[in-house]
């Protein structure tokens, strides 16, 4: 038995590689103390419950598929930005199988809002990260977007056209990369 206190990072990091191993409902109070080699109260100490914990699990999934501060400071351009998050997520999914189609399923009813609303920041965090892609881009043409044509519709529709390709998954984005330089640049 571990007698030093394990940290929330060591518990997080054990919860994706149960994820990674075994899928995101393999995750549990008992298993997971196991895997940390501490008693199963300790893990209390963190973790109110499973759904607390599950959350908790789904949030660094997220943020270990994902996040935009990787690449920001690279000078992508907007479509090398769209298939570097293609990319990203497309291999989060190979190292997480079923994460995306499973996770709300994961929890109870009570937690399925809190599920949904990480899923959500994390989807706008994606966002705003091909917002700020888009207004560093210096190729794009001035005045592509307007009042019949917005930016934010064209930003939704690149991010729902990204999940679509994942749900279908398709090996890479190319035609939509394509789209994309045909109608912004």
């Amino acid at each position: 038995m571990n007698t030093i206190v394990t940290s929330k990072e060591e518990i997080m990091k054990v919860c994706r590689e149960i994820v990674s191993e075994e899928g995101l409902q393999a995750v549990n109070m008992r298993t997971v103390a196991k895997r940390c080699n501490v008693a199963l109260g300790s893990l209390y100490n963190y973790f109110s419950n499973k759904d607390e914990l599950v959350l908790k699990t789904i949030e660094s999934v997220w943020q270990d598929i994902f996040h935009m501060d990787r690449a920001c400071g690279m000078g992508l351009s907007f479509p090398e930005t769209v298939n570097w998050i293609f990319e990203s997520v497309r291999k989060g999914a190979d190292e997480y199988p079923n994460f995306f189609t499973t996770h709300s399923l994961s929890i109870a009813s009570d937690g399925k809002s809190r599920a949904k609303s990480t899923m959500d920041a994390c989807l706008e965090h994606m966002k705003e990260g091909m917002a700020a892609a888009l207004k560093t881009d210096r190729s794009v043409r001035k005045n592509v977007f307007s009042e019949a044509f917005p930016e934010t519709d064209f930003l939704d529709f690149v991010l729902n056209s990204i999940l679509l390709l994942l749900l279908q998954q398709k090996k890479d984005c190319h035609v939509l990369l394509e789209m994309i330089r045909k109608t912004i640049y």
